[in-house]
Order: C-alpha cells, then sequence, then structure tokens
C-alpha cells in the first residue's frame, strides 16, 4: 500500500487541541528530540517513520514506560514530514514535523478520540492546525456513517436515499473547503504539502497551484516546494485554478484588447464564430444574463474564430452582442484557441476576479448559478 492510499485510509477519530509553539527556545544545536507523555498503557509499541511519497520510512520504535518514551537521531537541516503511529506503521496516526535542531515535546491521550497537544519545531503549530481539521472530518463523518448503519434497510425510502447522499456530498464538500481554507489564510509550510499531497486520493490541481505559490514565496528551496512545482508544470495552462493565459487580441474596432486589462471583473472566455450555429444559438441567453450581471461586475470576452471581418461584424450586430470582442480572423489557427486548446465551439472558460479559471466547458444554463457563486 503506497503513502498516499495509508494516509486516505485515515477514518479515525481524533482530534487535536490548541497548541503552543516555542520556536524561540525549543531547538537545540544538533539532531532532533521527540519526549512523549501519553496515557497509552506501558508496552504499546510507538513507531516514527518519515513520510515521503512512496511509503512510510520507518525510523525508529519505542515502548511506553510509565506514561514516557522519547526518540532522538539525526535530521535533515529542511523540516521533513513525520508520522507517529501505534502497533504498527499504519495508520491511525498523528503527523509532525521534524528538522535538526528540533526539541519537541507531545501528550498524547488515549481517549475517544486521542487528545494531542505539542511543542517545539519550526512547523507543528501548522501541522496540528491542519489534523484539527481533517480529524474533525472523520469525527463527523464517523457519526454519520453510524447512524447510516442504524436503519433498518426495509425502511429506507427512494426520498431517504436521496438526502442521505446530498448530506454526504455536503460533508465532503465541507472537508475540502476547510483544508482549502487552511491552506490559503495559513502560511506555507510543509503542513501545506501534506495538506495537498495526501488528503486526497487525487491531488486537487486547484490547490496543487494555490499551495506551490505560497511555498515558492515562503520555502522556494524546500523539496516539497521543488515537488509541488513539479506537478503543477504537469497541468495543462487551463487547470481550474490556474491564472489564465493572457489574450491580446485586436477589436471589431482594430484595437488591441489584453484579457487581462479586465482583471477585477468576473469574465467569461466565449469562443465563438458567425458561423457556429450552436454558438448563435446560446447567444440569447448569454445576453440577458450579461445585461443582468455587468453591472455587478461581471464582463464577457468574446473570441472569435472568424476569418471573416465582415462577417464577424454582421453577427454582433445582429445578435445584439454588446461585450468585449476580438478576434485575429486566423479561424481554427486563432492563437487565442491554440493557446486554450479549443478544439470546437463554443468553448467557454469562467475566471475570477483574480484571473484564475474558476469553470470551463459549460452552456448558457449554467452561467447565472456560477456568477452567483463569484459575484459579491
Amino acid at each position: 500500500m503506497n503513502m498516499k492510499s495509508l494516509l486516505l485510509s485515515l477514518t479515525i477519530i481524533l482530534s487535536a487541541s490548541a497548541c503552543v509553539n516555542a520556536r524561540d527556545n525549543a531547538v537545540s544545536d544538533t539532531g532532533f528530540t521527540l519526549k512523549i507523555t501519553t496515557n497509552l498503557p506501558d508496552e504499546s509499541l510507538v513507531i516514527l517513520s518519515r513520510i515521503t511519497d512512496t511509503k512510510l520510512d520507518i525510523k525508529d520504535s519505542a515502548y511506553v514506560k510509565k506514561g514516557a518514551l522519547n526518540f532522538a537521531g539525526d535530521a535533515a537541516e529542511e523540516s521533513s514530514l513525520y508520522y507517529i503511529t501505534f502497533g504498527s506503521p499504519q495508520p491511525p496516526g498523528i503527523p509532525l514535523i521534524l528538522e535538526s535542531g528540533a526539541n519537541v515535546k507531545m501528550s498524547i491521550t488515549k481517549a475517544a478520540p486521542y487528545e494531542v497537544t505539542m511543542e517545539g519545531g519550526l512547523y507543528n503549530v501548522e501541522m496540528l492546525k491542519l489534523y484539527k481539521t481533517y480529524t474533525q472530518f472523520e469525527a463527523t463523518m464517523a457519526k454519520f456513517n453510524a447512524e447510516i448503519a442504524g436503519l433498518d434497510p426495509t425502511t429506507v425510502t427512494p426520498e431517504l436515499r436521496t438526502r442521505t447522499n446530498q448530506r454526504y456530498e455536503a460533508l465532503v464538500k465541507k472537508r475540502s473547503k476547510n483544508i482549502e481554507d487552511f491552506i490559503r489564510s495559513e502560511k506555507a509550510t510543509p503542513a501545506t504539502y501534506f495538506a495537498v499531497k495526501y488528503l486526497f486520493s487525487k491531488p486537487d490541481p486547484k490547490l496543487m497551484l494555490l499551495a506551490s505559490e505560497k511555498m515558492g514565496k515562503t520555502m522556494p528551496a524546500s523539496s516539497y516546494t521543488k515537488n509541488l512545482q513539479t506537478l503543477v508544470k504537469q497541468l495543462g495552462p487551463t487547470t481550474l485554478g490556474a491564472l489564465a493565459p493572457d489574450i491580446n487580441l485586436k477589436t471589431p474596432e482594430g484595437d488591441l484588447l489584453a484579457l487581462s486589462s479586465l482583471r477585477g471583473k468576473v469574465v467569461l472566455i466565449d469562443f465563438w464564430a458567425s458561423w457556429c450555429g450552436p454558438c448563435r444559438r446560446e447567444n440569447p441567453a448569454v445576453k440577458a444574463i450579461y445585461e443582468k450581471y455587468k453591472e455587478r461586475g461581471f464582463e464577457i470576452y468574446g473570441v472569435s474564430l472568424d476569418n471573416s471581418a465582415p462577417k464577424w461584424k454582421s453577427a454582433i450586430a445582429k445578435d445584439g452582442l454588446t461585450w468585449k470582442h476580438v478576434s485575429d480572423l486566423g479561424g481554427w489557427k486563432s492563437s487565442a484557441a491554440q493557446l486554450y486548446g479549443v478544439r470546437s465551439i463554443p468553448a467557454t472558460f469562467l475566471l475570477d476576479k483574480e484571473g484564475r479559471i474558476y469553470k470551463s466547458g459549460f452552456r448558457s444554463h449554467e452561467l447565472e448559478a456560477l456568477l452567483q457563486q463569484l459575484l459579491d
């Protein structure tokens, strides 16, 4: 079982209490120390492993004696992710961050859930905030699963099944939102990498981009930052969450208009053409939505794949399209279409106020609900 699978099996009920990080006086000169007090029974086996992208690499183990145990050893200068497990190297467990010079004190109370406090090291305050975030979800999900398990199958109606699925989806969505909020609000640390890489069955490209940008500013030399940057390079330029590649083409009047000049507005990039029947049929609905929301900060940046200026301008006038329009009149060889990987039209990309791609590949009947999510 690989590391991702191990961490995704964290269906444990744990919680992390508030902790204090003694950053100024908790660092020794060499190596690291980890002192644990606990109410676990004597002779309970505790394992310390380093987290890698392929496995939990066991570094040390110890038995509880009189409510305590200690770990000490060498650690890299770089702050690195570690994991404490009980009885075996398999989760459930407790993540922490160690580096050379770290002097960490931890208290683990075996309860339902575990109660954990920790001080010391450079980034364990952030790690425990994240730990608390995702274990709160696990606790909630455990209660939800227990409730579902207690139902009499013969009494489950289609309506109950629908409500149950909706509750489950809401819980999962809230978990993702809470982890995203952590990445956005907390300073970038190895805990940020942990959140992106190990708390989802498949890393969310939007969170990868966000974490990579933040860690690139605060921890540019970290191997975790470099790993994220490598992963981000494998994403396409129009990945959700990415800054939209800039387009700078001529308007029907012959002036250049850059997509980036609309930053601060919610922008629909609409790839279309006068000869595209489905595009023209979408225009009335899009026009109604534009009129409704343009005063609230919504703009449309229409990119035509026409190669005839008269036909392009005629379609704009005939359909009454009053938003922004650009084209290089290159047809399917349009530089913008090639940049955005457009192979068929209509093709749509919705940008948030920061110019990031929020949604792509939708039609007019979905647009209004998306705008309501983005506009104040």
